[in-house]
């Protein structure tokens, strides 16, 4: 589905909501119930956004328990640990710089968790 270029506010929270999938995908997930209505392309880069940070809260979830409880491979699981980070932020903030231009933000992995409009 392509979107036009949009201005304002609504960009605004479509391009934010993918920032604040850094802290996890709480935030991304109120701002798809709250716009779900209104408005489908901030509703469909919310959920793009929650679904994302879902897998890489448990990605980084499973490299914990690698870590702690993995005698021999659990320095897989420490590499994991800051590798994760940084994958998130470079793929929040290149959602964020396409989602601010009026295009729709693309991410590598995703699974359908919550429903899209695409």
């Amino acid at each position: 589905m392509t979107y036009s270029a949009r201005e304002g506010s609504l960009t605004i929270w479509a391009s934010v909501v993918h920032l604040s999938a850094l802290t996890g995908p709480l935030i991304p997930l109120a701002v798809y119930f709250a716009s779900r209505d209104d408005d489908r392309f901030t509703s469909s880069e919310a959920s793009k956004a929650s679904q994302f940070a879902s897998i890489l809260l448990s990605a980084f979830i499973v490299a914990t328990a690698v870590r702690f409880f993995v005698p021999l491979v659990g320095f897989l699981g420490t590499l994991a640990q800051w590798v994760i980070p940084i994958v998130a932020a470079y793929f929040c903030l290149a959602g964020f710089r396409l989602v601010r231009q009026g295009e729709p933000a693309h991410y590598p992995f995703q699974f359908k968790v919550v429903k899209t409009h695409d």
